[in-house]
């Protein structure tokens, strides 16, 4: 393993649902959904991963992501 790979635990991994609950400093609800649904676009997709029919957050990853996004 790498010194700089950082590992994910299950405690790192959030139904999308829950992150304007969790971040509501972050995101409001309506901001959010809008953030989702333009994943794509905006610079978060790595974030997420969808199991099934499931979409999840790695919240850890989003961090960093949203951390980069700073620096544009």
């Amino acid at each position: 393993m790498q010194a700089n790979q950082s590992t994910t635990s299950l405690d790192d991994i959030q139904p999308y649902q829950v992150i304007p609950d969790i971040y509501p400093h972050l995101y409001s609800k309506k901001g959010w959904s809008w953030a989702v649904k333009q994943r794509k676009h905006n610079g978060l997709a790595k974030a997420f991963r969808k199991v099934g029919k499931q979409l999840f957050v790695n919240t850890r990853v989003l961090a960093e992501c949203i951390d980069s996004q700073k620096d544009t």
